[in-house]
């Protein structure tokens, strides 16, 4: 019986890409997912491509392909990742190029992009199309028109299983879905229609549950106590077969855990309605899922049922929305609690007296209440030692910049134990993320081929 297996290679930008090589040496895979792209690394990434026209594609995929490109070109392993983010031909040129470094001399590289989206959301936008913020509702997308950065859509598995069907070795896209890179070759292998609504809703539950690599291997789970050698964690392997089986896995050796609970837990990731997980190829639902372990790190799924696909794609449209000016330092034992309350009033004081101008003002206690806030409880009185920040988002660079400036006296005018171990990075660029909906019909995806 015909069974693919697919290896998550990351789960963003800045993962560890040493799983993988363990994963094409020894997983018995066909194809690795490289998943590299979250909403606020497109607009980082545009900025970069804006300034530099070789830029604006996740440079890791260097580090891919040195480590891991030699070896799954031996064993006929293919590579599918989002890495192009918002410059795919230039992301082939590197890889071309690297490719080269190596002495590799035959290798086809595809390049799945989408159509401008920023041109078209200025096409739709002169003629009084809306564009509702999903977060907010607001639809005057207008009032930030001269600060957008770039937009982009979640694009489906279309590209890459064309892409596929020309017998690529390795395909980069844009902001192709994080499941998109494991559906297709599910679709390229067995042939799956695209109204197979069941089947692409299996491929997408297999997406889903590998596509953060070590977060469903035991990484970031309740079960953290119980992971086995995290340091080495083995990142996951979803297996079908033909008959839509889907089990998922890890290299034998490997640290980490899997098991219905950490499945469990990736399974209500980023899943705000199990019964409508909407992606572009399907819409997902995961209400009757199951799961049984079958052996050692490894459980069998079953259950998602697929509905038609959405008539629309979710659209990202960037802007600049101000600069953060921030500090941070620490004060010490005793009433090291009091002596940080006593410096934010300090601050707070400066501030008024220099007239900052701010949207908003943080102060926070790092290690007391910087995560759950007002929900805090009273931390210990004789606790060791308090990190404080301060943050400021202004709409000016300069106004931003008094943060720094007036913090940094508390070294001579706060309380004693004030340790002067400042951190005063300059005042940073803030990206704001205008999510939407954007027709499917005005999304194209093209295929472009290059080769060694």
């Amino acid at each position: 019986m015909k069974t693919i297996r697919i290896g998550s290679g990351s789960g963003f930008w800045g993962d560890n890409l040493d799983p993988a090589i363990e994963i094409a040496r020894h997983g018995n895979v066909q194809y690795l997912a490289y998943d590299f792209l979250g909403e606020p690394t497109i607009p980082l990434l545009q900025k970069m491509q804006k300034k530099n026209p070789a830029q604006g594609f996740v440079p890791s995929i260097r580090a891919v392909v040195r480590g891991v490109l030699p070896i799954c070109l031996e064993k006929g392993i293919k590579i599918l990742t989002n890495a192009g983010a918002a410059n795919p031909q230039a992301c082939a040129d590197t890889i071309l190029a690297t490719a080269r470094e190596l002495g590799i001399t035959q290798l086809k590289v595809g390049i799945v992009t989408t159509n401008d989206i920023q041109q078209k959301v200025e096409e739709l936008l002169d003629k009084g199309v809306k564009f509702t913020n999903l977060d907010t509702g607001d639809d005057d997308l207008g009032k930030v028109r001269d600060r957008i950065v770039g937009s982009y859509v979640y694009s489906g598995a279309y590209g890459y299983v064309e892409a596929l069907q020309q017998g690529c070795d390795i395909i980069i896209s844009d902001r192709a879905t994080d499941d998109a890179a494991i559906l297709a070759p599910l679709v390229h292998e067995f042939g799956w229609k695209w109204d197979e609504w069941d089947k692409l809703a299996t491929g997408i539950t297999a997406g889903h549950l590998i596509e953060c690599g070590a977060a469903c291997t035991g990484g970031i789970s309740s079960l953290w106590k119980e992971v086995p050698d995290p340091w080495n964690i083995g990142y996951p392997i979803a297996e079908v077969n033909e008959k839509g089986e889907l089990f998922i896995t890890k290299v034998d050796g490997t640290g980490g855990l899997v098991n219905q609970v950490t499945l469990t837990e990736h399974l209500l990731y980023e899943v705000h309605d199990p019964g409508n997980y909407l992606m572009p190829e399907v819409v997902t639902d995961f209400t009757n899922v199951q799961m049984e372990q079958v052996g050692k790190d490894r459980v069998k799924v079953w259950g998602a049922r697929g509905k038609p696909a959405p008539a629309t794609l979710k659209a990202g449209i960037a802007y600049t929305d101000g600069y953060i000016g921030e500090v941070e330092s620490s004060v010490t034992w005793p009433d090291a609690v009091a002596k940080a309350r006593r410096s934010f009033e300090i601050i707070k004081k400066r501030f008024e007296m220099v007239n900052l101008k701010a949207d908003e003002v943080r102060f926070d206690m790092i290690g007391v209440d910087s995560c759950h806030w007002s929900a805090s409880p009273e931390p210990d009185p004789e606790i060791n030692e308090v990190r404080i920040r301060v943050a400021a988002k202004c709409a000016d660079r300069g106004e931003a910049g008094k943060v720094a400036r007036e913090c940094v006296m508390l070294m001579g005018t706060g309380p004693i134990g004030s340790t002067g171990q400042l951190n005063t990075p300059v005042p940073r660029e803030v990206f704001a993320l205008w999510p939407t909906l954007l027709a499917r019909e005005e999304v194209k995806q093209n295929v472009e081929i290059r080769e060694l």
